[in-house]
């Protein structure tokens, strides 16, 4: 078949007779200005239904937007994951360029007990009874050990004292400090006794 094409001067109306009628387009569908949806004033929840009907496997389906002339950003809702993910920039077809990322549904619940610190916990917040922070004494309480890594010497920090990890050097513990009137490396128990025994 041939392109068709309609023009018209006005509005362009297409009425079903009972009023719940169906209409049907079996092909891409585009178009190039807004797009209202307007339902009858008894209507309570109004939707716009993707791939309806259809039987088959669908694994992805939803809203396309175009950015640019070329590029696009996608809304789709992964029935396998049984999420709603977006991405700012995927193919014509909805074919993810940059991965989608899984939109959060609902208030996010707090992992573990009050005072707990958050962190991610398998995309979840967790808790710890091991991390806590008690905000009526200001007390940080950790159960277990921190590792520092080796970084660079932190900049002063105004009536604060920064402790960081570096290449061991004379105190034998490469843990160092830094405030606003010194910087030096912390020592240990054995460095002590023989700088004593030295000194």
């Amino acid at each position: 078949m041939t392109t068709s094409y309609k023009t018209v001067n006005g509005d362009y109306t297409l009425t079903c007779n009972d009023g719940d009628g169906i209409f049907t387009v079996n092909a891409q569908t585009v178009f190039t200005g807004n797009v209202t949806y307007t339902v009858p004033a008894t209507t309570v929840a109004a939707f716009t239904t993707v791939a309806a009907n259809n039987t088959g496997a669908i694994t992805d389906g939803g809203l396309l937007m175009q950015t640019g002339p070329t590029t696009f950003a996608g809304l789709r809702f992964d029935t396998i994951s049984n999420v709603w993910q977006i991405s700012g920039n995927v193919n014509s077809a909805g074919a993810p360029i940059a991965s989608y990322a899984n939109i959060a549904i609902g208030s996010a619940t707090a992992g573990g007990a009050n005072t707990q610190l958050q962190f991610n916990d398998n995309s979840s917040f967790g808790g710890s009874a091991n991390l806590t922070f008690n905000t009526a004494t200001n007390r940080l309480f950790l159960s277990g050990f921190q590792a520092f890594a080796n970084t660079a010497t932190p900049a002063n920090v105004a009536n604060a004292v920064a402790v960081y990890s570096n290449v061991i050097g004379g105190g034998g513990t490469g843990l160092y400090f830094t405030s606003t009137s010194a910087n030096d490396e912390l020592v240990s128990k054995g460095k002590a006794i023989v700088y004593g025994i030295i000194f």
